[in-house]
């Protein structure tokens, strides 16, 4: 299956997307599913499950999350059994990073590191993801915010330390944003626990995708738009990085330049 597993949509601050529009274009251009990862809120999940509900495709609920060292992309099995993220990780902000991983983790949740290269954002991770343990994947793939080396660097990192990359468009401008990056999960997915379950099992490849909306024809036999070049290689041409398969591009065990 195929999810872009990082939008943003009006419960982000500065984003005007709905869930309802965001859902629509995913399954227009192919995709089999969504998941919104807001900035430091779940608020918007009884929104996005009724979005799903009405378009008739998996849309999902994570969260974003701002540290001290960079943003990290965070799934629980039961996002409605969450608390808001200052009740969650403290009132003091940026909140420190190995205390949210902590805590997710703890909640039986996962964590990626979400653009770790990404310079245009305040604190980026960069290099200090080594140092960090618990995190369950590296997001090796960000249209939006990580092409060119800081693509390379997250996927070098993710094959250095062993964790698969997922792939996603970052997307929260525009909704020809969505569907530019993705994440193929090896094994059926259905609610976040499935999420949580194949991150953490290495079981999702980064996928960059030339997507081109459907027509009705062949949405209703179940075909997709044109994927460009997920098979391997890195950057612009496509890439899967992360554990297991024929990976060419996205290996493990390559080393730090």
């Amino acid at each position: 299956m195929l999810i872009d597993l990082h939008v943003h949509s009006h419960h982000t601050l500065g984003c005007s997307l709905t869930p309802r529009d965001v859902v629509r274009r995913a399954k227009e251009v192919g995709l089999d599913g969504v998941a919104f990862t807001d900035l430091n809120t779940l608020e918007g999940l009884e929104e996005i499950r009724s979005a799903g509900a009405a378009e008739g495709l998996l849309a999902l609920c994570g969260v974003e999350i701002t540290t001290d060292r960079g943003h990290y992309l965070c799934f629980f099995p039961d996002p409605a059994k969450v608390p808001p993220p200052p009740q969650l990780f403290g009132s003091k902000t940026p909140w420190p990073v190995r205390e949210v991983v902590q805590r997710v983790n703890e909640m039986g949740g996962t964590v990626v590191a979400a653009h770790p290269y990404d310079k245009t954002i305040e604190r980026p991770s960069g290099d200090f993801i080594f140092t960090l343990d618990g995190i369950s994947a590296i997001e090796g793939l960000n249209a939006r915010r990580g092409k060119g080396p800081a693509s390379d660097l997250a996927m070098e990192a993710a094959d250095h330390m062993g964790l698969p990359c997922t792939g996603a468009s970052g997307a929260q401008d525009s909704l020809e944003e969505i569907g530019k990056a993705a994440t193929l999960f090896r094994l059926p997915v259905g609610s976040e626990a499935d999420v949580v379950a194949q991150i953490r099992s290495g079981a999702v490849f980064s996928v960059a995708i030339g997507v081109t909306p459907r027509p009705p024809e062949q949405r209703e036999r179940g075909g997709r738009g044109e994927r460009g070049g997920h098979g391997g290689g890195r950057g612009e041409r496509g890439e899967r990085g992360g554990r297991g398969g024929d990976r060419r591009g996205g290996h493990r065990g390559g080393h730090r330049r």
